[in-house]
């Protein structure tokens, strides 16, 4: 999941404290993926394991959200994340910087990353992220490729993210797998709504919209 996107969509931006601001934006993924699930095979059983992508270095230190969510993640009994019997999120938490299938000699030994230096500095725009989004969509296409009969849940804003989608619909639906976007919209009188996706792209059964 793109993990900037679900601070905001958590409305946990304008928490200055990087625990508490974790915390909540964590407990929102949580219900997101519950409705999502539940509401799509009410029957089935699923055990989820998170994936969370963002700039977690700058260039090989931590950043503060990083050993936020470090913290976080050690003290979280996943075991009462989900409100459903049938959704059991795993504690094995993996992060966007270490890539699913890269070579090993790829990986630094300090931070034990593929991809530091994720938090960049700009000349005249503060810090970005970099990596991120293209981290996700390899990420993806390594999964539908390998495990074509799992479901993969894409908790994406972008629509930068439908390529990697299409590809890995095409990969996992003969094989029973599953792939959907998921993105949030605010409820409420007088909330702005999303043109979701445009009316340019064929999304019906690859998207799911959650309000908030």
């Amino acid at each position: 999941m793109d993990w900037k996107a679900q601070i905001h969509n958590a409305r946990a931006a304008d928490i200055t404290e990087p625990r508490a601001q974790a915390g909540r934006t964590l407990k929102n993924v949580a219900r997101i993926v519950d409705k999502v699930l539940t509401g799509s095979a009410p029957s089935a059983r699923f055990r989820v394991a998170f994936r969370f992508y963002h700039g977690w270095h700058k260039g090989f230190e931590e950043t503060e959200n990083r050993k936020a969510m470090t913290g976080l993640v050690a003290e979280t009994d996943f075991t009462n994340l989900s409100r459903s019997r049938n959704v059991r999120f795993l504690e094995e938490v993996r992060y966007g910087d270490e890539l699913l299938t890269a070579l090993p000699q790829r990986a630094h030994t300090r931070p034990p990353v593929h991809l530091p230096d994720t938090w960049r500095r700009q000349e005249q725009n503060g810090r970005r992220e970099k990596m991120v989004d293209t981290a996700l969509a390899t990420d993806l296409l390594a999964r539908a490729y390998n495990d074509p009969h799992e479901w993969a849940l894409v908790l994406s804003e972008d629509d930068d993210m439908v390529p990697p989608v299409f590809t890995a619909e095409a990969w996992m639906k003969p094989r029973g797998g599953r792939v959907v976007i998921v993105r949030t919209q605010r409820k409420g009188k007088g909330a702005p709504r999303k043109n979701i996706g445009g009316r340019f792209l064929k999304l019906d059964g690859l998207m799911e919209v959650v309000d908030t």
